[in-house]
């Protein structure tokens, strides 16, 4: 497998917090409240999930299929909060894997379900907790009601598809449960800030590739790369991340941008809020990343979103760290 080496942020803090009105401990408050409403509304639209995949099986319609299909899809925008930040909660964190197997380059999912399949198990939530991580998550349900929708019609598909579902309501459990503890509460002040900062940085880093993956090189796109191809809502998922980090930015005005200009940086600030908005209020009337990747106008506007990225993340290295008192560095790392 090719390796390539990717920069992503180590990041220390520096110096101290004391005399800023935005102290440690309302902005850890924020977050930790963030957070735990984001899992509270995973939890739920899972649990949804579970059990529309459930009734589907019971009674097979284009109308049941729909409203499982479309429970899928708020899953996958709530699960949005979460991809991609690699902070916080360390038992929330060993969940990622498990509820969103992505990349999959060489369709593991497809291949190890149709695999399943065929063992004529009896499949329930807790045997597919000891399968591989690539048929537990978000992307296995995809699979049966978007592109395998012909086994949902058979009682072994069924079995397994419910199962499947089942399991992502179980790790929304899981994962609401871990962010009920504080998990920044033993940090100082400095260490904290620094969590906070590098979250938001791995969360743009993981959005980068969302797009880079099926952009691959003028004329030569990778649909298949794209995130949910499947269900054709690749674009729709990046808006949602992209509102998850500015929230995560903003904080309720106890955030980095508040952060910011209590320091006499509102330059800073306002060009890093207002590029988000931008980049928000101009995003594409599509859901899928495919049909655009098909055209120059298309390909031009997703261009668009990655500079519209990259600019943040280079505020965030250049101007936030520093201003903020915090040293940035670079690791090699193998990528993909």
């Amino acid at each position: 497998m090719k390796k390539q080496i990717l920069a992503s942020l180590a990041l220390l803090a520096v110096g101290t917090t004391a005399g800023c009105q935005t102290d440690a401990k309302t902005t850890q408050d924020v977050l930790l409240v963030q957070h735990q409403q984001a899992a509270q509304a995973f939890a739920e639209s899972t649990a949804q999930l579970s059990g529309l995949t459930k009734a589907l099986c019971e009674q097979y319609s284009e109308a049941s299929l729909l409203a499982a299909q479309q429970a899928w899809q708020q899953a996958m925008l709530d699960w949005m909060v979460f991809q991609g930040r690699e902070k916080g909660s360390e038992q929330a964190l060993a969940l990622s894997w498990q509820i969103q197997f992505w990349p999959d380059k060489k369709n593991t999912t497809g291949r190890k379900l149709n695999q399943l399949l065929k063992q004529g198990t009896h499949w329930t939530a807790p045997l597919i907790a000891e399968q591989s991580v690539a048929v537990q998550g978000l992307g296995a349900a995809e699979w049966f009601l978007f592109d395998q929708t012909s086994a949902l019609q058979q009682p072994q598909g069924c079995q397994l598809a419910t199962a499947v579902a089942g399991q992502i309501a179980a790790s929304s459990e899981q994962l609401q449960a871990a962010w009920q503890a504080n998990p920044w509460q033993q940090m100082t002040p400095q260490l904290a800030l620094a969590e906070y900062l590098g979250a938001l940085n791995n969360q743009l880093d993981y959005s980068i590739k969302k797009l880079t993956r099926p952009m691959g090189k003028p004329g030569s796109p990778k649909p298949y790369q794209a995130e949910s191809w499947r269900s054709g809502s690749s674009l729709a998922n990046l808006q949602a991340s992209t509102q998850a980090m500015h929230r995560l930015y903003l904080a309720e005005g106890k955030g980095l941008d508040a952060m910011l200009r209590e320091r006499g940086y509102s330059g800073t600030a306002d060009r890093i809020d207002q590029q988000f908005q931008s980049l928000l209020a101009s995003w594409p009337q599509h859901a899928s990343m495919t049909s655009m990747l098909k055209t120059p106008e298309g390909y031009r506007e997703l261009l668009k979103i990655f500079n519209g990225l990259e600019y943040i993340q280079i505020a965030l290295q250049d101007e936030v760290a520093p201003e903020l008192g915090i040293v940035v560095g670079f690791n090699a790392t193998d990528g993909d």
